[in-house]
């Protein structure tokens, strides 16, 4: 399919997080917050097709009869910056370029979680770099057994979605998670 060809999908990153976050994660927020303050010449955010792909994904979810997800800003920043290391790298992944894993990228903004998981795809086809083709995109995910997989989970209950533009392309990350259940402060997961 030529369309497939020519959108590179990224490979599905699910997991479930233990423990606290990761000793790494403070460098990363920082790296994180560094690279989308940073942009590569020409490359911008676009919060406009961010708040599309997340209500695309919750129209999708409705229509499989699963409950939406809460949208929340708390990821966008890990997910635009591994857009950009998408971007400036010329990959699809799940690690940033400087190797922080997706796990690490998750806990230095969200914290401890129960579950997580990341979709991750860029689309260099011609045309303009609109809802039309953040929508082609979105439907890669959904053609995708893992993407699919990630976005109608009963496991998680939040997502934040980052897209960055260079020219005509775009790259789309979603962070999808839930929370750990706390009690009096404390991991209601925790063991003794």
């Amino acid at each position: 399919m030529a369309v497939a060809a020519a959108i590179a999908v990224g490979l599905m990153a699910s997991l479930t997080l233990s423990g606290g976050p990761a000793m790494a994660s403070a460098g990363y927020r920082a790296y994180a917050e560094k690279l989308v303050g940073n942009l590569p010449t020409g490359a911008k955010a676009r919060p406009d097709l961010e708040a599309y792909i997340a209500e695309l994904t919750n129209h999708y979810r409705r229509s499989q009869k699963r409950a939406p997800l809460e949208i929340a800003k708390t990821a966008t920043i890990a997910a635009r910056a591994q857009a950009v290391d998408m971007l400036k790298g010329d990959f699809v992944g799940h690690q940033s370029a400087s190797g922080y894993r997706f796990g690490q990228r998750v806990a230095a903004f969200v914290g401890e979680t129960e579950a997580a998981s990341e979709n991750a795809a860029r689309d260099r086809l011609p045309g303009e770099a609109d809802r039309r083709k953040a929508a082609r995109l979105f439907q890669q995910w959904v053609d995708s057994t893992g993407h699919r997989r990630n976005m109608l989970s009963n496991d998680l209950a939040e997502i934040s979605v980052g897209v960055i533009q260079s020219g005509n392309h775009i790259y789309a990350v979603q962070i999808f998670w839930k929370k750990r259940a706390t009690e009096g402060g404390l991991s209601a997961f925790r063991s003794w």
